[in-house]
């Protein structure tokens, strides 16, 4: 289980570090926006990705076995 939270946050990281990349971007392309304001943004967007990166995880993983498991019960009501 342990690892499985490191996992999650490790993931969360890197896609908090993507959207915190992001959000700075566009903010401080718009005009008349602070840079520190924009950074700020960017931070909580990270800070929340890393929190609840182990929980979107766990649900990508349930979604990705409830697909798995959906397609197997098509494919086999389709066949005669």
């Amino acid at each position: 289980m342990e690892q499985f939270l490191w996992l999650g946050t490790l993931l969360g990281a890197a896609f908090g570090a993507l959207h915190a990349l992001h959000i700075y971007r566009s903010r401080t392309a718009a005009e008349g926006t602070n840079p520190v304001t924009a950074a700020y943004y960017g931070l909580w967007a990270f800070a929340l990705w890393c929190l609840f990166g182990s929980y979107l995880l766990l649900l990508w993983l349930i979604g990705a076995a409830g697909m798995a498991l959906s397609g197997l019960k098509r494919s086999a009501a389709a066949k005669p």
